[in-house]
This record gives C-alpha cells, structure tokens and sequence, in this order.
C-alpha cells in the first residue's frame, strides 16, 4: 500500500517503486559498509548531517514543492505559531522517535495553555524533519498545517521507526513501530498547551497507523481518520490464496529501500540513525522470507510475523474514540475489504463509526479537481474541520457550505453524517447505515443457459474457464462463463459485499477462480462493477488451504469487493467468471481448466433496490425424492417434494389413480381430489409454497396381479394466475409387482 501519487501530484506507479525497489536493493549492503567507514563525519552521529537533501521519491520538505488540496473556507481564528522537532526514546528500546509539531499562535496574551487539540500524521513518507526549514513545507502534512493550525489546531508528523530522522529497523507494521505511534500520540496529549484531545489522520501508509494506537486503547486518542489504510496486510498480500505481485517479497524490499535509500547520509539523515537501520539485514529477511511463504502456499506463517501486523484486534475491544472510516470504493491498492465489513463489527461495539465511501481510487476525497472527476469533494476540507469540531473540541461547526451535488449542507456537515456515500453513476447521498436500509437481500439464480433467474434452475451446465494469455474477462469472452440478465425495465442498484457460489470441477492441484460483476449497455459496452478472485484450496474460506484433489467437485463461495453500483434501464447485469487475474492479483500458479456448474443453485447474493428481474417475475422450480424405485403390492412409500418459487403459490401432486393416499398420517396434505377423466389423484397440500418448501405425505401401492407394471409419481402442479402449471423435475417412474410379499 504504498503511496502512488508524488507530492506534487504526479503519479508514482506501483511499477515505477519496483524498480526502484529492484535497481538499489543491491546496492543497500554496500552503502552502509561505505557509511560506517567514515572516520570523519562532517556533523554529530546523532544529528542530521548537513548538505543537500535527497529524496527521489520526493519525502523531502520542499518549500518549492506543493500538493493539490481544498481549503478551509471558514476565516482564520489564530496565525502560525511555534514550530517543534523532538527526540522521544521509545519507551520499548531507547531507539529515536522523531516528532515535529506546529501550535497556532495564541489569541491574546490572556489565552492559557490547554486549549489546542492535535492532529498526527504517523508516516514512513517525510524526510528528516530536522532539515526542514519549515514544518509547513513537507507536502505530506501541507494539507493539515494550512488548514487546520490558524483554526486553533496544532499539527504534528512523526516519522515511524527505521525512516525520516527516527531510528531502530523499519518493521512494515511491527510490535515496536506500533508501540512508538503510540507512544507518539501519548506524548502530544500531555503537552500544557494540548487539551489532551489527538486525533490522527492519514492515507494508506499513513492510513494504517491511526489504527495503531486505537488497539492500544489510547484514552488521549479521540478521533481518527484513516483513508484507504491497511488493517490486515496479509488478508491485503494473499486474500483467499490469489496474492498479489506485491506478496512475493516486493514491500518488504521496498520498505528497506525507504528506510535506507531515501533517508541514507546523503539525504541528511544522521549517521548514527543510518548505521542503525543498516543493522537490520535479518529484520528485512524475515519479511522476505514469509512473504515468499505465503505467496506460494496462501496461508499465514507459523512463526507469528503476519498476525503480529494484524491491526484490528483490541480495538472494538479497547478504543473508546471515534472514527471517521474513508475508503474508495475503486481502490486497488488497498482493497475496500480492508474496512468493510468489519466497520459492521466496530458499530455494534459502540464505537462512533462514520463512513465516506466514494467512486474514487487510492487517493483523497478531494483530489481530481484538474479533471473534473464526480466524486471530487470540493468541500472535503470543511466536511473534515466539521468532525475535528466535533470529536476534538466538542463543538458544531460554525461556518457556510456550498452544496454539494444536490445534498443539503446541514445534512451533509451538521453533523457530519453516519453514511456519506456515492454510487457508480456519481450520485451522492447521505443515509444512516451502509448499505442503506432500504436495500433488500436478493438471490439471483445463475441459469444453465446462460440467463439470470429469480428461482434456482432445474437444470445444469457446465462450461470451462481458462486462461491462454489472452483470455480478457469481458462478458460473452473467450475462456470466460458469462451469465446475464435480461435488460432491466428500471434502474438496479446495488451495495455491500455482493457473493458468487457455484460448483467447481479442477484440472489441477491449485487453480484460480475469479469473478466480475459487469453493467452491459445496450451497444454491447461494458462497464466492470466489481471483482473477487480465489484459489480453490480456499474456497471454503477456512484460516489455512485444503488440498484440491483434480476431476472432484468444490462448492466456491467467491466473495465480491464492496461496491455501490448502479445498472441503468435498458442495461443487463452480466456475471463473468474466467481465470483471469485484476488489480495486481499473480496469475494462477497451476492456470489449467476449471470446469464451471451453471443452473441448479448457483447464485448471486446481493443487496439491492429496484424491480425484479425483467422477463422473471415469478418462476417456480422443483424436485421429488422417494425412499424406492421399486415396491411390492400394498407396499408404503414417502414421498417428499420440495418447490421454490419467488412468490407463495399453492401447490398439489398427482398421483396415479389407483394409488392410495393415507392422509391421517401425512400433516402436509389438506384434501385428496380424483380426477376420474385423466386417471389420477390430486393430493392438495396444505399450504402454500413460499421461497423454498417441502412437502411430505405417505402413499401405498396398488396390489394384485393385474397391478404390476410401470407407474408415474408426479408430476408436482402450482396455481399460477389461477391455472394450474406443470413444475419440471418433479416426476419419477417407479416399478410395482402387485401381488404382495
């Protein structure tokens, strides 16, 4: 989850940090040889060294350089005061915790101290801030020290442990950078001039660790901010088995890059501090190596290091501040898993939990203005100074909003709102739980014909995904299983954590399994929804893989990323299932066949609004078991018959004539009709079939010799309309040898 926007706003690519990663790893070893023989340092070991600061990611503090952001619109209360930079040693091994702070200027020679609340931003990304001319020049915390401090708002940035000016090994979340964070946060809160109130903020790196010192159970922390952060890494690297390119060794490397190459001797980070991060070979090699480890077999290691960076526990547990979750709902390099659904779980702890849920990617709500993107939050800057209000001083927002999108601004900002959300068509709106409440559970069944039904299909399919190196998982694609809808007659809306389950067939040990949810407009465009991808060791979505066994069938549960999508009137809902591999996801270790069960109950699960799917408004399916195939004359026989229909609908079986019914033993039946005309008897349950339903009765076999031969059970009819319709796969023959055992 590295950062992929430079500070002026360029795009730093994924691709562009590997190789960086891969062109100076090599030379890491070397440079702190070179370092360490250094007789004749130019400055003390424990501070930073003078010359030029180098950054070629652009960590640095550059009064030339600045990030694009909305500003407070609400007149300054105080000026720029007193700017900090302190050595902490962390209370875990002595190491160097470096932290900066800026305090506004006070009111008047009558303002006492205790008044400011703090707003940290905990980061790997800033040089050391020792070197900086100003604190307000580091582009990482520009948006907050311009914004916030002339509102009465210190503002602080720490430099997690092994980067910037803070010592000890870079750890990627480790028991000691979390320590420190907190550590950090403690230290603010008990400042004379803090009010003892800190709230952290921060995007994906720095999204991660607000989370640190809410498992904690920091009582100064009352607030926290985190956008597209990492609350489980190895659920981020290797969720359900299908890793991503990162997972196999590439952030640990990274990271060690940052530590060391971004912040060596030559960028002005003291010698000390640097020699002390080039002592962390093993440190960085136990990354590598675990990585490696999960990368190939999906599962967590055994020595603890993955679940030691787990983030969420202790939190709903320990945390009594509040939270204002931000996610985009197109972020993929921190997938919107990471939050949802367990902000379902922090909710029902008690603990305030607001969500902003844009269509935007891995970047903030008010990033994008150049291009005029819809879900650029102009007033993103307010809406975030109404929930420092609030949760840091106690007090409504007192200021003007301009509308955005339509939504009244006391709804959106007075207070801020549980949900502020936006859907796939760029609509925003404000609602009290997400997906709102309005939204309903719906199974759309996956037809064996390549349809989208309301009711599970009688029949079965089988088709065959594959990847060739050109397989493109688009609807009606080569090597791609594509079930659609019919085009919709209204707009189908829906949100949350869609699910796919089917039936699997492997060619091979360890196979992928992917999924996209598509919006197709009438010209055959294709618009992608969502996604979810597994390996099929996982796909019962156990803690560890189970081996899969070729040519045997697996039942998959492929779980979609959260989403808040709309398909407009006119266009189908299509469901593609390929192997194909999407937001940096390793292709397939094993990419052979898989051979994919359509009809019967495969399903999409979703939370939606809308009508019922066009074409299907009502479907009933069904089926009969018997305890025999075979009976002697006078011989009993239960015969059970299930039926699923959308909606209640009375049912009835047949039976032939000559058949009799034993209805004081069978709870079921409400009345026994003849039908001397077509040979046969009616046994009428008695109720109705609602969703799914079955039915139970007894019934004995004709007896004598003239009663041997062949005879139909069923078929099972339901009231349609006020007619009576055959229900297929309902029927069975069964074989009667009349005279009596």
């Amino acid at each position: 989850m590295p950062d992929d926007t430079d500070p002026d706003g360029s795009r730093l690519s994924r691709r562009g940090m590997l190789q960086v990663a891969v062109a100076t790893t090599a030379s890491l070893s070397t440079a702190g040889l070179a370092s360490a023989a250094d007789d004749d340092p130019t400055g003390p070991l424990d501070e930073p060294l003078p010359g030029p600061t180098i950054a070629p990611m652009g960590f640095d503090c550059d009064p030339e350089t600045h990030a694009s952001y909305t500003e407070v619109s609400r007149e300054p209360t105080h000026d720029f005061g007193e700017e900090t930079v302190v050595e902490l040693p962390s209370a875990r091994d002595g190491e160097k915790i470096l932290l900066g702070y800026i305090r506004p200027e006070p009111l008047d020679d009558d303002q006492t101290d205790g008044d400011y609340p703090v707003i940290l931003r905990a980061t790997p990304y800033v040089s050391d801030l020792r070197k900086a001319d100003s604190l307000r020049d580091c582009t990482r915390i520009e948006r907050l020290t311009e914004n916030f401090v002339q509102q009465g708002y210190a503002v602080a940035v720490v430099s997690v442990r092994g980067t910037g000016g803070s010592g000890g090994c870079m750890e990627l979340f480790g028991a000691n950078e979390q320590a420190d964070v907190d550590q950090a946060v403690t230290y603010l809160g008990e400042q004379p001039w803090s009010n003892g109130n800190v709230g952290i903020v921060g995007r994906s790196y720095d999204g991660s660790t607000p989370w640190m010192p809410a498992r904690a159970g920091n009582p100064h922390l009352k607030t926290m901010v985190p956008f597209s952060g990492v609350t489980d890494i190895f659920e981020l690297m290797y969720k359900r088995g299908a890793p991503e390119s990162r997972g196999y060794a590439v952030l640990p490397a990274l990271y060690y890059v940052i530590s060391l190459a971004e912040h060596s001797p030559g960028s002005g980070t003291g010698l000390e501090t640097y020699l002390s991060r080039a002592a962390c070979p093993d440190n960085y090699a136990q990354g590598t190596a675990w990585s490696l480890y999960s990368g190939a077999s999906g599962n967590r290691d055994p020595s603890g290091y993955w679940t030691e960076r787990v983030l969420k526990p202790g939190v709903a547990r320990n945390y009594e501040g509040s939270i204002l979750l931000v996610h985009g709902l197109q972020d993929w390099n921190v997938d919107p898993s990471q939050v949802y659904p367990w902000v379902n779980d922090l909710q029902e702890a008690g603990i305030k939990t607001h969500v902003y849920f844009g269509q935007f990617g891995h970047r903030y709500p008010d990033d994008g203005r150049e291009k005029g993107e819809a879900n650029y939050n102009e007033q993103w800057a307010d809406y975030l100074l109404a929930w420092f209000e609030s949760e840091l001083n106690g007090e409504e927002y007192v200021g003007e909003f301009p509308e955005h999108d339509g939504i009244d601004p006391e709804t959106a900002y007075d207070p801020v709102p549980e949900v502020y959300a936006q859907r796939s068509d760029g609509d925003w709106y404000t609602a009290e739980s997400w997906p709102p409440e309005a939204a309903e559970p719906r199974t759309l069944y996956l037809g064996s014909d390549g349809d989208v039904r309301p009711s599970p299909d009688p029949q079965t399919g089988t088709g065959t995904v594959y990847t060739d190196g050109t397989t493109s998982p688009a609807p009606g694609a080569r090597g791609c299983v594509t079930v659609e809808t019919e085009p919709f007659d209204a707009e189908f809306r829906l949100a949350g954590v869609p699910t796919v389950e089917v039936t699997a067939t492997p060619t091979s040990s360890a196979p992928h399994l992917t999924t996209h949810l598509f919006s197709v407009a009438p010209d055959g465009t294709a618009e992608r929804l969502g996604w979810g991808q597994v390996d099929l060791r996982f796909a019962k979505d156990r803690p560890r893989g189970e081996p899969v066994v070729p040519g045997e069938a697996i039942d998959v549960r492929i779980p979609i990323e959260p989403l808040d999508a709309v398909v407009p009137a006119g266009h189908r809902l299509a469901v593609v299932l390929n192997q194909g591999t999407v937001s940096g996801r390793v292709e397939s270790p094993t990419p052979t066949p898989i051979q994919v069960q359509t009809g019967g109950d495969a399903a999409l699960t979703v939370e939606a609004w809308g009508d019922d799917l066009p074409g299907a408004s009502f479907a009933v399916a069904g089926s009969r078991t018997s305890d025999a195939s075979a009976f002697t004359g006078g011989q009993t026989t239960t015969q059970r018959v299930t039926v699923r229909a959308t909606d209640p609908v009375a049912v009835r079986d047949t039976v032939p004539a000559d058949w009799n019914v034993l209805t004081a033993y069978s709870d079921d039946v409400a009345r026994v009709e003849t039908d001397a005309d077509a040979g046969v008897t009616r046994v009428v349950f008695a109720d109705d079939a609602d969703g799914e339903t079955t039915f139970e009765y007894l019934a004995e076999a004709p007896e004598g010799a003239d009663a041997s031969g062949l005879y139909t059970l069923g078929p099972v009819e339901a009231e349609v309309d006020g007619e009576w319709e055959t229900v297929a796969g309902t029927t069975s023959d069964v074989v009667v040898a009349g005279p009596r055992a």
